[in-house]
């Protein structure tokens, strides 16, 4: 919670701000009061989302369906208004903490809590889906802990925010190691997509980390679509509980009825939360009964402010998956590719080093084998057949470091390529296969176009050329030590997985 900004409105709709919650991917949030004195949740759209009618259509349907969810752990919306300069939804304001935040700060859950936020979050599920909706994005900084259970915030949001001008510029709504792998791989979504969402949630109450592990975006997708969840750190008594959440075929998942089924009745102890937790949430009501029933006075911009006091820490929020705005479609012959993804990048330096390497050893070599050597003839033969070798790989390697570096850049708009001088594009739509694929035991990137697509110029090192039907587009770290080139690998697949799901082939 953090003092209003001066450019924020006093009032939106029936309800005064108060103070600033923080900003998320639909706009700013804000604590509210009613005419009644009831604390208010209000999140007002950014204005780019404002000014496109197709998001306020979705924001009109989904704060309807909203409003329909009952139940007792979720935030009730009391109040919106879709037609608005800004559009905005009002909610029940829980003074609680996030889950994340209680984790960062508070460490872990002990395992009664997590069992109890289990089955306050299946019933939120259970709730949420009866109206007709899916979350989306069910992560810890969208469960909120209250001293009579958990709250779930942010229900609807995601599929109004789905084909905004926001999407088209490149973002995707979701966080990694918390979406299902149907929604990584662009597949339907359901309601059991959700289901994954709570089981990773559950993981992280308990352990402290996600079950996908922590990194790179492209690397936390691929181990959620190809790999198994880590439970090593989980307590063996709720495994049971949350494996079946995990499965990656969603119809294989419990429904969040049967969860609460599998859960059982909750405990009779006073308090769901660890004493520390249980005691922060206190204070957070305390500071909410000491707000002002209306803003203070803000001064002119021409005089220096004074700077008013934070009334709680802002909780820190994870990152929204988000990919920069794409490359314009037409693109120069001779121009830099431009960063919309992930890149990757041949190296002369690396080819370089490696050549000195074996120049060196060709060197003493060379020197062992010299006849003039003390060294047996046995011996001065090998030098001569290991003098050749590291000669002939000498040669290979400077021919590669002549050549010009590539540049691969995967991203929302296709696969894009560039030797410094000349780009070539392959968008998606063009794409009928794409694979990472070994050839002489090196690994290429390599594509098949649609019937109607025109196969690339090549821009040297081998890309564009025809391989088994398809076109060979990039040496994959070629010049690079196995360990990189396997790490590189992972890297690319996981790219072509998130952007290019569709056409990817990960066999």
């Amino acid at each position: 919670m953090q003092p209003l900004p001066p450019n924020a409105p006093s009032r939106i709709g029936d309800y005064t701000l108060l103070a600033a919650l923080g900003r998320g991917a639909m706009g700013s949030v804000y604590l509210a009061r009613s005419r009644g004195g009831r604390p208010i949740a209000v999140k007002v759209a950014r204005s780019e989302l404002a000014d496109n009618p197709e998001f306020r259509e979705r924001f009109r349907r989904e704060v309807e369906m909203a409003r329909a969810v009952g139940g007792f752990w979720t935030a009730t919306v009391v109040d919106a208004d879709p037609d608005a300069d800004r559009p905005w939804m009002a909610t029940e304001y829980i003074p609680g903490l996030s889950l994340q935040q209680a984790v960062q700060d508070h460490g872990p859950l002990p395992e009664r809590a997590v069992r109890r936020l289990a089955a306050g979050l299946a019933e939120a599920l259970v709730a949420i889906h009866g109206a007709g909706l899916v979350h989306r994005d069910l992560k810890p900084s969208n469960v909120l802990l209250a001293n009579d259970g958990p709250r779930v915030i942010d229900f609807g949001i995601a599929r109004a925010l789905e084909h905004s001008a926001l999407t088209e510029a490149g973002i995707v709504f979701g966080t990694p190691g918390y979406l299902s792998p149907e929604q990584v791989v662009g597949q339907a979504i359901s309601t059991q997509s959700d289901v994954f969402a709570l089981g990773s949630v559950l993981v992280y109450a308990a352990t402290g980390g996600g079950p996908f592990g922590e990194g790179a975006t492209s690397a936390l997708v691929y181990r959620v679509v190809h790999q198994e969840p880590d439970l090593s750190r989980v307590p063996p008594a709720l495994v049971p509980l949350i494996v079946p959440c995990l499965v990656r075929e969603p119809a294989h998942r419990p429904t969040p009825a049967r969860l609460l089924e599998l859960i059982g009745p909750p405990s009779a102890e006073p308090s769901w939360l660890p004493a520390r937790i249980h005691t922060v949430v206190e204070q957070r009501h305390t500071e909410l009964s000491k707000l002002p029933a209306k803003p203070p006075t803000r001064v002119m911009v021409d005089d220096p402010p004074p700077k008013p006091p934070t009334l709680v820490a802002p909780a820190p929020k994870p990152p929204t998956l988000v990919a920069p705005e794409p490359a314009p479609a037409a693109v120069p012959e001779r121009d830099e590719v431009r960063a919309t993804g992930v890149r990757f990048r041949t190296s002369r330096v690396v080819g370089a080093s490696w050549a000195g390497a074996h120049f060196l050893a060709a060197l003493v070599t060379a020197a062992i084998a010299d006849p003039n050597s003390s060294a047996p003839g046995a011996v001065r033969l090998a030098a001569f057949v290991a003098f050749v070798v590291f000669a002939v790989a000498t040669i290979r390697l400077l021919i590669g470091v002549a050549r010009s570096p590539l540049t691969l850049d995967v991203g929302p708009d296709g696969i894009t390529l560039s030797n410094g001088g000349k780009t070539r594009r392959l968008p998606w739509y063009a794409i009928a296969r794409v694979k990472v694929e070994a050839h002489h035991a090196r690994p290429w990137l390599v594509v098949w176009l649609v019937g109607a697509a025109k196969a690339p110029e090549t821009l040297g090192r081998g890309s564009f050329t025809q391989h088994k039907g398809g076109l060979r587009v990039y040496p994959i770290s070629h010049e690079r030590y196995r360990k990189r080139r396997d790490r590189d690998v992972v890297e690319l697949r996981s790219a072509l997985a998130w952007y290019g799901s569709a056409a990817y082939d990960p066999r």
